[in-house]
């Protein structure tokens, strides 16, 4: 019966139902889309890093410190022997990387060489391109972000500085064999790939290494002596900590959206207890307690909520559509500020629980901003409520 009355009342309040109606719905539509932007965006990032370096793990040299480019010349290592034997049936593929310097048209520039074999299939990167075999220069491999700002293109030749295992200069003269979309950031901005064995022989490091991709993730028993096992937490820290800071502001405007909405209901509520005096004292005079006349105004209040959620699905479907389908593409600028996921159109996957979870969030809330205006009820005597009198 509560809910019958419940359900007339709303249908007799007209527009200022519907407009409740539709604040709500705006509000879930807005922080739908944001939590499944934020949520599809390191899904996606983390996506890209496996694929194209990281694979199902990584055995790192203990020495090396992505933060310290002064670590990078001696971050090397051989390998054991039963890490070779790994190398060898394919189950681990082993990276060299060299700080060096390059001179493309005349002008001086840093980059890191990274050596991979050429016959490696564990990553998408395409190596096979880099096999040095009747080749007169070095073939390499770059990103579009590394090509912008080195102005290289494909074919365009260059010389490379690299210095030894003995502390010497080498120099040599490379070929653009090609330039390819690389989504992982990491792999791309500042980055030159060429052959494993190449790079080796340039530095005159027969079997040193920096890091080893694993095909399998049980390999990680093989961490032992110079090489430790980096998980996916200490691999994606820089990720999780961008993920943590934009969390804060994401949770603050919820939070603004959210008191937007609460005030809507809460205005209405408010000034139905007021212009519903009759009513209430007929409720009462009828039998109805206090609390069955608070409950109905709640259920009110968390009928607006239910009704909007149906609301936000037809109003918000072509837009969650859209996005899930074409994605959200940002400028090709941004992904030159070297942040993971926003190199490729971001396809938004909805985290259903998440989103679960906040809707029941926001029924709570709608159901304690409806409650609280209900409390004058209790103060109201129901002959003068008849009158349309407040005590």
């Amino acid at each position: 019966m509560i809910l019958r009355l419940a359900f007339r009342n709303i249908v007799a309040n007209g527009w200022r139902s519907i407009t409740n109606m539709l604040v709500l719905s705006v509000v879930l539509i807005v922080i739908v889309w944001m939590q499944a932007m934020y949520f599809s965006w390191i899904r996606l990032a983390e996506t890209q890093q496996i694929d194209w370096e990281y694979a199902k793990g990584m055995l790192r040299v203990r020495s090396y410190d992505a933060n310290d480019p002064f670590s990078w010349e001696d971050s090397h290592a051989p390998l054991s022997a039963q890490m070779q034997g790994a190398v060898q049936q394919g189950e681990l593929m082993p990276v060299l990387l060299s700080p060096a310097s390059i001179y493309p048209q005349g002008r001086l520039m840093s980059a890191m060489l990274k050596g991979i074999p050429h016959d490696q299939n564990l990553v998408k990167l395409p190596a096979k391109i880099l096999n040095p075999q009747g080749r007169d220069m070095i073939p390499v491999l770059m990103g579009t972000v590394m090509a912008r700002s080195t102005r290289l293109s494909k074919g365009d030749v260059f010389s490379i500085r690299v210095k030894d295992i003995n502390g010497s200069f080498n120099a040599v003269d490379a070929i653009v064999e090609d330039v390819i979309e690389i989504p992982a950031v990491t792999a791309d901005i500042g980055s030159i790939w060429m052959d494993l064995a190449t790079l080796r022989e340039v530095k005159a490091m027969e079997d040193e290494t920096t890091y080893l991709v694993m095909a399998d993730a049980g390999l990680k028993s093989l961490e032992q002596g110079e090489f430790k096992h980096i998980d996916k937490n200490e691999y994606f820290a820089d990720l999780y900590q961008m993920l943590k800071n934009e969390r804060f502001q994401q949770a603050l405007l919820y939070g603004l959206l959210l008191l937007l909405a609460m005030l809507a209901v809460f205005d209405t509520q408010a000034l139905a207890v007021f212009r519903r005096r009759r009513e209430i004292g007929t409720l009462a005079a009828l039998g109805f307690t206090r609390g069955k006349i608070s409950l109905l105004f709640t259920v009110e209040g968390a009928l607006y909520m239910l009704f909007a959620g149906g609301l936000s699905a037809v109003l918000g479907f072509p837009l969650f559509w859209y996005f899930a389908k074409v994605g959200f593409k940002l400028p090709d600028s941004y992904d030159e500020f070297g942040i993971q996921g926003f190199s490729e159109p971001i396809r938004f996957v909805y985290p259903m629980g998440e989103i679960l979870v906040i809707f029941a969030l926001i029924l709570l809330l709608t159901i304690w901003v409806s409650w609280i205006p209900t409390r004058q009820i209790s103060r109201m005597n129901p002959v003068d409520a008849l009158r349309g009198k407040v005590n």
